[in-house]
């Protein structure tokens, strides 16, 4: 009898289902910390793939053609060699300067036009052809064009880096003016904000994510801009390095002016990364709603 009933509450009980299974086992693996957000795993693990990448390179390296290919250690022994040259640090801070110029440029105009196009259904319509037309162009083909009109001094660089980074920060602050909410308008009409007001305090803020992802998208094409009018242009700083060395088939120099140029766009980059933060600190931490969480 007691196995009878013993089979008979075994059989009553419901069997869970594979996906009850799975969320179960989910449900354990959250409850234990995970390593990567751990403060030891956001140390260790970028020295682990650091670690991995130059063995593996060093190896690929070491069985590869020179001429071809070279070893993270005769890279850093060509960087020592520019520097102790005193090649490497003036186009270092020449690549900056251009980049900071022809950046900062389309970031006033860009962020300006972008307000522009965002709160007039009349501008937009009017430029949005243009703008549409140049960010869909191959904008190096405009080089030699380029140079007809500035020549090949600073002016002609600066020209490059604007002209390819200027575009997406208009669609981008665009976007961003057009997607502030209409109760917040109405609250600007309620209290009779005017249209600078409007823009000070309600369309701005809200674009400003908008508004620094165009300018970290600029930010990457920027940098190519100064790569391309220093190889194509000018032929001096890192453009000049990449150039000249490549051309003598020195690997480990060439690869030393291109992990410089990225150099300068990690700097570009952090610097950005510094104002987002200091500027605009309620960007920190969109799950919290962000500024609109503020008011």
């Amino acid at each position: 009898m007691e196995a009878e009933r013993s089979t008979t509450v075994a059989a009553q009980v419901p069997t869970p289902s594979l996906s009850q299974r799975l969320t179960a086992f989910r449900g354990r693996r959250r409850r234990g910390p995970n390593f990567a957000h751990t403060r030891q795993g956001k140390i260790v693990l970028p020295i682990l793939s650091l670690a991995i990448f130059f063995v593996g390179w060093q190896i690929v390296g070491m069985r590869t053609n020179p001429i071809l290919f070279t070893t993270p250690i005769k890279v850093a022994q060509a960087f020592y060699d520019l520097i102790k040259l005193g090649v490497l640090w003036p186009a270092f801070y020449g690549a900056l300067r251009d980049l900071a110029i022809g950046y900062g440029l389309a970031a006033v105009v860009g962020i300006v036009v972008g307000m522009l196009m965002g709160r007039s259904p009349v501008v937009e319509r009017m430029l949005n052809p243009y703008v549409n037309f140049f960010q869909a162009t191959p904008l190096i083909a405009l080089v030699p064009l380029v140079v007809i009109w500035f020549g090949v001094a600073l002016e002609a660089r600066v020209a490059v880096v604007f002209i390819l980074s200027v575009w997406s920060i208009i669609i981008n602050t665009t976007t961003g003016v057009k997607d502030t909410s209409p109760a917040l308008l109405d609250v600007g009409r309620i209290y009779k904000l005017s249209p600078l007001q409007v823009v000070g305090h309600i369309q701005l803020p809200n674009s400003v994510p908008h508004i620094f992802a165009g300018l970290r998208i600029a930010l990457g094409k920027g940098l190519i801009g100064v790569m391309i009018a220093q190889m194509e242009i000018s032929v001096t700083g890192l453009g000049g390095i990449v150039i000249n060395y490549g051309n003598a088939f020195k690997t480990a120099y060439l690869l030393a002016g291109v992990v410089t140029a990225s150099l300068v766009g990690v700097v570009a980059a952090s610097l950005l990364e510094v104002i987002r933060k200091r500027v605009f600190p309620w960007t920190e931490d969109e799950g919290s709603g962000g500024w609109k969480a503020a008011i």
